[in-house]
């Protein structure tokens, strides 16, 4: 019982202070496109399907990529901090805490974008 407390304790912590966190991030900009694509594609075949098609499609799926978008930007905040210290350990990079305003809904497509192509130059990776 105790090994198995440790090892799952020492994989969280390998975890925190890995270099995966941007992937959180890179979640942002993600479903901003996929509910952007299934926004198009709604009105486009708005006139062609009966209404309740199109109003489950915008409803549950659009809604539910809203959500996860939502819960993506929720937890930029500690994938932010999280990969803040990584980035400083591993480049000469230093990301401000201006970055913390991706959990903005209006805000959080632009500054995840910018802080992932800043990212990708200082450290390769995405």
């Amino acid at each position: 019982m105790v090994t198995t407390e440790l090892s799952s304790r020492s994989s969280f912590e390998r975890y925190l202070h890995s270099g995966r966190w941007w992937l959180v991030i890179l979640a942002i900009p993600v479903f901003f496109a996929l509910w952007l694509t299934v926004t198009i594609i709604t009105m486009s075949i708005t006139r062609f399907v009966p209404l309740n098609v199109s109003g489950y499609l915008t409803t549950y799926l659009g809604g539910g990529i809203i959500l996860m978008s939502y819960a993506a930007a929720l937890l930029s905040l500690p994938a932010v901090y999280s990969d803040r210290q990584y980035v400083r350990n591993h480049s000469v990079w230093k990301p401000t805490i201006l970055y913390y305003l991706m959990v903005i809904p209006l805000l959080n497509v632009p500054i995840a974008c910018l802080y992932l192509f800043f990212r990708h130059r200082h450290i390769g990776i995405p």
